[in-house]
C-alpha cells in the first residue's frame, strides 16, 4: 500500500486493488486533472458527502466512486471500511467520524480530531491498528497518549492548521528517536511493519 499526503486532511491510500481518497474537500485542488484517484471516498464530515466525489477522479473507468460519509461498514473493491462516531470536539457542531480500513492486510485508523475525550470503548472498536494516521495540530499531550493507547506500528502525524504547521511537526519529533524528514509518498507491506512504533511524515503533494 502506498499513503499520499494531498493536502489539508486529504490522504490517498493506493492498495492492489483499490484506493481510498479522505476528505478531498480539504485539500485545496481545484484543477480537475490534478483531483486524486479513488474507487472509495471516506468524508469524516456527514454533511460535505456529496461534495466530495466531485474532487476526486475514477480510478478505474468502469468503477463508479463509493462515497462513505457516515458510520457503518463498507465493502469496496476489496478495501473493508469502518466508521466510527468519534469523540465530542468542544468546537465542533457534530462529532466527527473516525475511519479505519483494511487495505493489502493492514488496517489503518484515520483521525482528523484527536481530543482528550477519546475513550476506551471506540479504541476498541477501532482494533488492532497498523497505521495511525492522526491530525497534530493541537494538543500535543492528546496525540502522545493515543498513540500510546493504540499501539500501531507506524503513526503519521500532519496538520490542517496553516497557523499551527510547526505545531503538528513538533509532534512528530517528539513522538520520534530519529531525525524525521518528510517523505513524497509511503509504502506499507504487512511483512515488513516495523516494531516498535516508527514515526513518519509527509510532505504535501506538490500539483
Amino acid at each position: 500500500m502506498e499513503i499520499t499526503w494531498v493536502g489539508g486532511s486529504c490522504f490517498r491510500f493506493r492498495g492492489r486493488e483499490a484506493a481510498v481518497v479522505t476528505d478531498p474537500q480539504t485539500s485545496g485542488l481545484t484543477k480537475t486533472g490534478s483531483f486524486p484517484k479513488a474507487d472509495l471516498v471516506a468524508s469524516s464530515v456527514s454533511d460535505k458527502g456529496s461534495e466530495s466525489v466531485n474532487l476526486v477522479q475514477a480510478n478505474h473507468k468502469d468503477r463508479r466512486i463509493f462515497v462513505a460519509s457516515g458510520p457503518g461498514e463498507y465493502d469496496v473493491c476489496g478495501v473493508f471500511l469502518r466508521g466510527l462516531v468519534g469523540s465530542t470536539v468542544a468546537d465542533a457542531v457534530e462529532r466527527p467520524i473516525v475511519y479505519a480500513m483494511d487495505i493489502d492486510r493492514v488496517t489503518v485508523a484515520y483521525i482528523v480530531n484527536c481530543t482528550a475525550e477519546f475513550d476506551s470503548a471506540l479504541l476498541d472498536e477501532l482494533g488492532t491498528v497498523q497505521v495511525l494516521i492522526v491530525n497534530a495540530d493541537k494538543n500535543a499531550d492528546d496525540v502522545m497518549s493515543l498513540v500510546s493507547r493504540v499501539e500501531p506500528n507506524i503513526v503519521v502525524p500532519f496538520g490542517v492548521d496553516p497557523n499551527s504547521i510547526s505545531g503538528w511537526f513538533d509532534v512528530a519529533r517528539d513522538l520520534s528517536e530519529v531525525e524525521l524528514t518528510a517523505e513524497a509518498s509511503l509504502s506499507v507491506s504487512a511483512s515488513t511493519l516495523p516494531e516498535p512504533v516508527t514515526t513518519r511524515v509527509l510532505a504535501q503533494r506538490v500539483i
